[in-house]
């Protein structure tokens, strides 16, 4: 089953650098999306990744995770 996990930032570099980990660990970038306006990475996951996307996505000092 796959789920969406949203992270927002306050520094836009954040954004590029878990996209960057994102690809380097094989996930598809139809999988993930970059929201420049609101500072926020989407990423479609399956369960199983969940625990090491969140520790990507909490590495780069994300201020929420929903």
């Amino acid at each position: 089953m796959y789920k969406t996990i949203t992270a927002t930032y306050t520094d836009k570099i954040a954004l590029i650098n878990v996209a960057d980990e994102l690809v380097n660990l094989n996930i598809p970038r139809e999988n993930f999306f970059i929201d420049k306006k609101v500072s926020q990475v989407k990423v479609i996951l399956p369960e199983y990744a969940e625990s090491e996307i969140l520790n990507i996505l909490n590495r780069h000092g994300a201020t929420e995770i929903h």
